[in-house]
């Protein structure tokens, strides 16, 4: 009788998820507290809904209450065959979280629950910031903007989901998707540490209720005395600009705020709510991506987007009065052999160019050869974005060898019309 089988012969649980719905997280964390109550510590995991939906909102708290029962209390969670028939699932990290690796580079850090800890923070933010640069097509602003919100709420709870300021111990789970259809980039970041009210009170704070704590959590300035005080509120005014939503629910009080419709101003609400475990918090926000995220309106002063300042050069030596932006194509493409791969890569590009006017070069030193296939669709995507002038006038190769010249020269031809 092999493992599987044995597991499954054990007394467990059952517990059948819909994860289209809020409630889900809820409805798992009161399934296992009746079975750890009755000494039962197996659960195997079911999926009702047999569409694709696997939302940050619902999977990060579940992979989150999933690693600290298995790590906490010895549970085993076993999938079923409609779990493990669900793709989505199958690579979501839910029953075990992503964690960072420095030696392996996954395609993506999309789609997936990661844990993280102080030793790998950075790490683990900056990959996926770098997978929406290279995923999604972003207006002026709003990659800088998500970085920043992101940055802010991890480094949160590293620095106060634990009594213990920044404690080795401290860990969260986030998990962020691109939505294309509707133009949204989708987040959520979850910790099983002490709760935002809980925190405030450790800087001596008072409050008359939990739901007061989180409406004053939000605010400029409010903290446990160990920071700044300024990370939920920098978050919601980047999702605010943007015409985004989001929820922060913590100890069972919730405070959520969205935007109806343009012409709106943001309705904040405070509520009570049934709480997953004591001390969990859960910030759930979205942003708006179909329109430039004004930064300096959006916080009162500039920021230094250092994903720009690292790749602005003098171009005095290349003819050009102003700085220009360099990227090399040895180091920030994954290869340049697909058209798939430079759909990735000219949407990074054309993300840049969208951070900054003027002359964007692409240094290929290093590069030996490149595809027909990855020149054909690096030059059409960015000609589609910006136009044939702009292209021409604000993007420069440089240290083309004479084969990948003649490739490039090859697939821009054979876009031109034939002569009759």
């Amino acid at each position: 009788m092999d493992g599987s089988a044995k597991r499954n012969r054990q007394p467990h649980i059952n517990i059948t998820l819909d994860l289209r719905l809020k409630g889900a997280p809820l409805f798992f964390a009161e399934k296992i507290s009746r079975g750890l109550a009755q000494g039962i510590t197996t659960f195997k995991l079911r999926v009702k809904s047999e569409g694709e939906a696997c939302f940050p909102n619902i999977c990060t708290p579940i992979a989150g209450m999933i690693d600290y029962f298995t790590l906490e209390r010895g549970c085993t969670f076993i999938p079923s065959k409609s779990w493990q028939s669900n793709q989505l699932l199958a690579h979501s990290g839910i029953l075990h979280p992503y964690s960072y690796n420095s030696l392996s580079s996954p395609t993506t850090y999309l789609n997936k629950v990661w844990k993280f800890t102080r030793s790998d923070h950075f790490e683990v933010v900056n990959g996926i910031i770098d997978s929406v640069r290279r995923t999604a097509v972003l207006p002026s602003g709003v990659a800088h903007g998500l970085e920043l919100a992101l940055n802010e709420v991890t480094d949160n709870i590293l620095y106060h989901s634990l009594r213990e300021a920044n404690s080795p111990d401290a860990v969260g789970y986030v998990m962020v998707q691109y939505h294309k259809t509707n133009q949204r980039i989708a987040v959520a970041v979850f910790d099983l540490g002490q709760g935002i009210p809980s925190s405030l009170a450790s800087g001596k704070m008072t409050f008359d209720s939990k739901e007061s704590a989180l409406e004053a959590a939000v605010r400029k300035g409010v903290g446990d005395g160990t920071g700044g005080g300024n990370g939920l509120w920098m978050m919601e005014r980047i999702v605010s600009s943007s015409h985004g939503s989001f929820e922060l629910t913590s100890d069972g009080a919730r405070f959520a705020c969205r935007h109806h419709s343009d012409c709106e101003k943001p309705k904040a609400s405070v509520s009570s709510v049934s709480q997953i475990r004591d001390g969990t918090t859960l910030v759930d926000f979205q942003l708006h991506i179909d329109r430039p995220l004004d930064l300096v309106l959006a916080l009162g002063a500039a920021h230094t987007n250092l994903w720009l300042e690292d790749h602005s050069v003098d171009a005095t030596h290349i003819g050009s009065a102003a700085e220009a932006l360099l990227v090399s194509v040895s180091d920030e493409s994954r290869g340049c052999a697909s058209r798939y791969e430079a759909q990735f890569f000219a949407t990074m590009v054309g993300n840049l160019m969208e951070e900054a006017p003027g002359l964007c070069v692409l240094d290929f030193s290093g590069v030996e050869t490149v595809s027909a296939s990855f020149a054909d669709e690096l030059l059409v995507r960015l000609i589609r974005r910006f136009g044939i002038v702009s292209v021409i006038q604000r993007i420069a190769f440089r240290n083309l060898s004479s084969i990948n010249a003649a490739i490039f020269n090859q697939c821009f031809e054979g876009r031109l019309p034939r002569n009759p």
